[in-house]
Parts: C-alpha cells; structure tokens; sequence
C-alpha cells in the first residue's frame, strides 16, 4: 500500500435493511432512516461483514496492532463474541493492516485473507516502497487463511487463538488444529501466499489481499480481489494455486486534480448474475466522480462497466424487486478521502439514485438483509 494506492481500514453497522461496517461499530441503514442505528459496538477496526447460519453476522477485525487481527460472530440480539483471534496484521506506514474479505462455506469452513501488513515501508524517493528492514510482524501476511471448524461458527461459544508459533508453523506449510477447551476444534492452514514483486516506479509493488467471494456452481473456486496489484485472483480450492484471472489498468483520472491517470483498486468482489462485481475504489487524489463498478466475467476475464462516476466505492449489493429489474446498492467509504470526508450508502434502480444513509464514519462493508426488504 502506498499513497498512490491506499486502502481504507475502517468499522461497522446492523441488521434490518442494510448491515455497515464503520467505525468499530456495526449498524443498521433502513431507506425509512435518516441516520444508521448502532447493532453492536467495541470491534477491532472491522474490515467485511457477511450473513452467517440462523441469523448471525461474521465480522473481520484488522486489530491495532501487530497480529491482533480477529474475526467475531455477531447474534442476531447484537452480541459479540470472538471466533478466533491472534490472526496475522501489522502496523505499516498507512495504519494497521491485517485480516480483510472474508468467506463461510458451508457455515464451518472459513475463508479470510490477510493483507499486506506491515512487510513495505516508505523508500527514498516520493512513492516508493521498500521491504521493512524492521522485518513484518507474521510471515503469513500477504496470504488466505482457510480455518476448518468442527461444528458450525454459530454453534461454537468459545474463541480460539492463534500463537506466534503458530504463525511460524503455518509460514512452514504445515496446518495448525487449535482446541477452545470447550470441545471444539479448529485446523487453520495457508491456503494461499502471495508477495510483493519489483516495480520500476515504485521499487516494490505491494500485493494487497483485500476482498473474497465465491460463485454459485463453482464450489472449487475462490475468487480475490487484489487491491494492491489491481487485479481479480482465482483460487483453486483443492490445490492452492491461483492465477490472474482480470487486470485493472490504470483509469483515467477526470479532474484536474492529480496525475493523469490513477491506480483501480479493487476493494470489494461478489458474484452476481453469472459475474464477478467489483467496485474500484480508485487511488490519490481520491476525488468524486473517479470511482466505478465493474463486472468481470470468470469464464474470460472480461471486463465492463456497471456504474461509473461514483466516490471511494467500497462495497456493493443487489437486490431483485418484486416487479422486476435489479436494484443495486453501492457503499461508498468517503465523500472527501483527502480531507476525511464521511461515507454514504445510495441506491440505483431505473435509472436514478438515492442516497439511503448519509454521515457513515468511514464504512467499510455491509449485508443486505433480504428478509426485511419488499
């Protein structure tokens, strides 16, 4: 991560509508309120939010210092309690990094990926990156966890812990079953790694995992989206491997504001419709109207535009209406990055756009709840 390309590590809100990570908090945005309602606070610099069995919620948490990651599982009455913490994250030159997207296959399987933490630090020259001297804080930053529980995640009342040695174990290629002493047993293994690789302009490009999701009828599949090297990775579930399945060039920046042209940076993906869709946050100088969502086709790689001229898209959802056509919800983290502006949640459908919640304190990642909406 860099100036050029810099992600934001924010929060939460819950439940009716519209579930939003912000702040340490999640909380509930309703087209029927003016301001979210707080579900339940006291989180760890929440990253994704994601629909959990019998009406739970499962949060990442980046944590605020080094390997103080963590995800929790939220009840649907708004309590926290941790499903394993102690995950890979560092404090780099941007703020701390450490456990983003997230997935639950078959609600005891889970997948989380870890970002780039604190493996880059600033180099010499404006805009460049050089591995940290100090050395990062886990040597499985920069990779997807799979965490195989036992039972499912809402079932399991009592939190399990990696250790420093078990990050070594892991960094070794071997899987790690931990036990809560309540019954329960957890085997975390390293699914996938990625790394940073030389940059002519940047010394070092970062890698920076950022958002997962899997599609319908591809149960062999994980698809990431890569905020740092500005691409879409499939993972194969059995072996690991992965490959770049879509590249995102360098947009053209429509302000007079900055460079010419400015970094994609894809921050969130979820499969829609037979596609992949992915909104771009966009990189400095952040400015309204540069952001975009985009649909990637997993057979090809293909790309196309699905909505363009937004702010610091983050998240996106859908919903399909009663009487038809596609409603779709954008989250969009800050009306003004530069200065610290607030996010805001709008809608599209037919052709207009609405703005659903406003003021959101640097909101990172939601879920629409279908059973509440008409």
């Amino acid at each position: 991560m860099n100036a050029t390309n810099a992600m934001p590590r924010h929060s939460i809100y819950a439940k009716h509508l519209i579930a939003c990570a912000t702040l340490g908090m999640v909380a509930a945005c309703s087209p029927l309120l003016a301001q979210p309602k707080p579900f339940v606070t006291g989180l760890l610099s929440p990253s994704t939010l994601i629909r959990g069995p019998q009406g739970t919620l499962v949060v990442s948490e980046i944590g605020p210092t080094a390997n103080t990651g963590r995800v929790s599982v939220i009840s649907s009455s708004g309590t926290r309690r941790t499903l394993i913490d102690g995950l890979p994250s560092g404090v780099g030159d941007e703020g701390a990094d450490g456990p983003t997207g997230i997935v639950l296959d078959d609600n005891n399987t889970l997948f989380v990926a870890i970002g780039e933490g604190d493996q880059l630090t600033a180099g010499p020259n404006p805009g460049t990156q050089i591995p940290n001297p100090k050395g990062p804080s886990s040597p499985i930053l920069d990779t997807v966890l799979q965490i195989d529980l036992s039972g499912p995640v809402d079932r399991i009342a009592t939190g399990f812990s990696l250790k420093a040695a078990d990050h070594a174990t892991l960094a070794d290629g071997l899987s790690v079953t931990l036990d809560n002493g309540a019954g329960d047993k957890a085997t975390v293994s390293v699914l996938s790694a990625f790394r940073y690789r030389p940059d002519p302009n940047a010394v070092y490009k970062n890698s920076h995992p950022y958002a997962l999701a899997k599609a319908l009828g591809e149960p062999n599949q994980l698809y990431l989206a890569d905020a740092g090297l500005n691409s879409v990775v499939q993972i194969d579930l059995p072996s690991g491997r992965w490959r770049k399945l879509a590249a995102f060039p360098p947009q053209p920046n429509k302000t007079p504001v900055g460079p010419p042209v400015i970094d994609a940076v894809p921050d969130s993906i979820r499969a829609f419709g037979g596609k992949l869709i992915v909104t771009l946050l966009s990189g400095f100088p952040f400015t309204a109207g540069n952001s975009k969502v985009m649909a990637v086709d997993p057979a090809t790689g293909q790309t196309s535009v699905v909505l363009d001229n937004l702010t610091s898209s983050i998240d996106v959802a859908f919903r399909t209406r009663f009487f038809g056509g596609v409603e779709t919800y954008v989250l969009e983290f800050s009306n003004d990055l530069e200065n610290h502006g607030p996010g805001r949640l709008r809608s599209f459908a037919n052709g207009t756009s609405t703005v659903v919640a406003d003021n959101l304190p640097g909101p990172s990642s939601m879920v629409l709840d279908r059973k509440s909406v008409v």
